[in-house]
């Protein structure tokens, strides 16, 4: 199975990439969506006894990604944040953001960004709804009728699936006509599971890609 697949949306070339992210290489442009930085601390700091070091393991996969891509633009589609600012958290993120210099970085605030303060992180608050080309980028999902042609890249979703002789379920990208709902790029978070079997998705699963009845849209 590859670690990358070639697809075109609204007839432009993409790269739907193992670790939950697509590039836009026409802008050089990453994008994830629900990064949930900070989650674990916040549960520990409400006494929920969770792992620590999901913010370490989930900005040493963006910094593969970007390596790997080359990306001049990062662009988070809502939830960069979990909840409340953490110290610790800021201090990583920062960190990854000085070994790549250059790196514009842009997020849609979502539903847990209340506390997001974009210019102490290095990052420019988008819109909630951004036209560029022919998407729209947005965190929530939008019913296409309202899109005026344009398709939606977005995520809050967190698409999940199960695979034929795999247990657990595994991120996915959910492909319709009109909508692209990105997986959760935060390994520490839940999913809703895709149940339709005529649903168009591509997996994410354990650093391969398992597409079923993928198109282009």
């Amino acid at each position: 199975m590859p670690r990358v697949l070639e697809l075109r949306l609204a007839g432009e070339p993409v790269q739907v990439l193992a670790d939950r992210a697509l590039y836009w290489p026409a802008r050089r442009r990453l994008l994830i969506a629900d990064l949930h930085l900070g989650k674990g601390a916040i549960l520990r700091s409400a006494g929920i006894a969770v792992p620590s070091g999901g913010t370490g393991h989930d900005l040493a996969r963006l910094d593969g990604l970007l390596r790997e891509t080359s990306a001049r633009e990062l662009w988070v589609l809502g939830d960069f944040l979990h909840g409340a600012r953490h110290a610790d958290v800021e201090h990583a993120w920062r960190g990854l953001l000085a070994t790549h210099p250059g790196l514009e970085v842009g997020v849609v605030a979502g539903n847990h960004d209340r506390a997001l303060v974009a210019a102490e992180l290095g990052v420019r608050l988008l819109p909630e709804d951004v036209p560029d080309g022919p998407f729209r980028f947005r965190h929530q999902p939008l019913d296409v009728a309202d899109a005026h042609g344009l398709h939606v890249m977005c995520g809050h979703v967190h698409p999940v699936v199960r695979l034929p002789g795999l247990r657990g379920r595994y991120p996915a990208f959910l492909l319709a006509a009109g909508q692209t709902i990105l997986p959760a790029f935060s390994a520490f978070t839940g999913g809703q599971r895709v149940d339709d079997c005529a649903a168009a998705w591509i997996a994410c699963a354990d650093g391969e890609l398992l597409a079923h009845h993928p198109r282009e849209i």
